[in-house]
């Protein structure tokens, strides 16, 4: 058998210390990759960021109309419908800034979900798109809220003193009423309260038809309201 020279040992050696250094890069990017998509989703109530901890979420409950959601503690809930008009119903603010948020409203276009994603987009974000600075669409789909049909549209424009908002709305269809949802917050910060938003959209519930709360505006009027509230 030919005896391996030091040479050739040497060699082998360096390749096999260079392989098993791209194998430990591969597993760290690949554990990595996957730890970043598990600390986007709260598993059983527990939120994975490095470690378990418990998400503490509240529950609000309301009758006439009949709603119910989950929303994490470090909101609070604001139910004053003089401050944003008759079709506010309630919302969650955060409690160092009250603009971000999400809030529930009665209102939105009659929305057909017969139409493509695309058509239904349009006719939500054309008023939207007409009045806000530097509109940037990110996301929109057909999703379900509460277990009825909704349309989810994502968006960006920027506010009086140049700073970008991010707000979702999402319009659900119902036979007898209709309801409208925006949850916002400054863009450089949306990605820290997404999975908040979230909590708040998947556990809403409704049951029952709203009988003691009217209003006749327009959703987009409300929105540019709600919009103009980060003038302050």
């Amino acid at each position: 058998m030919e005896e391996v020279k030091p040479q050739k040992l040497q060699k082998l050696l360096r390749i096999l210390k260079r392989s098993a250094i791209v194998l430990v890069v591969l597993v760290v990017l690949i554990v990595g990759y996957f730890t970043y998509l598990i600390s986007q989703k709260d598993l059983f109530g527990r939120r994975f960021n490095f470690s378990f901890s418990k998400v503490e979420t509240g529950t609000y409950t309301s009758f006439a109309p009949n709603i119910a959601f989950l929303y994490p503690r470090i909101f609070e809930i604001d139910s004053n419908r003089e401050r944003y008009g008759k079709g506010y119903l309630v919302g969650i603010k955060l409690k160092t800034d009250d603009r971000t948020g999400c809030d529930i409203r009665l209102g939105g276009p009659e929305l057909d979900f017969g139409k493509k994603v695309e058509e239904l987009t349009d006719e939500v974000v054309a008023p939207v798109k007409s009045k806000a600075s530097d509109f940037r669409l990110l996301e929109n789909k057909k999703t379900t809220i509460g277990g009825r049909d909704a349309l989810r549209v994502s968006f960006s424009f920027l506010d009086p003193i140049g700073a970008r908002v991010r707000l979702d709305q999402v319009f659900v269809k119902d036979n007898t009423t209709r309801y409208f949802m925006i949850c916002g917050t400054g863009e450089y910060q949306y990605n820290f309260f997404q999975k908040d938003f979230n909590v708040f959209y998947d556990s809403l519930n409704f049951e029952g038809s709203i009988s003691d709360f009217e209003t006749n505006r327009p959703w987009y009027k409300i929105l540019f309201k709600e919009l103009m509230f980060w003038r302050n």
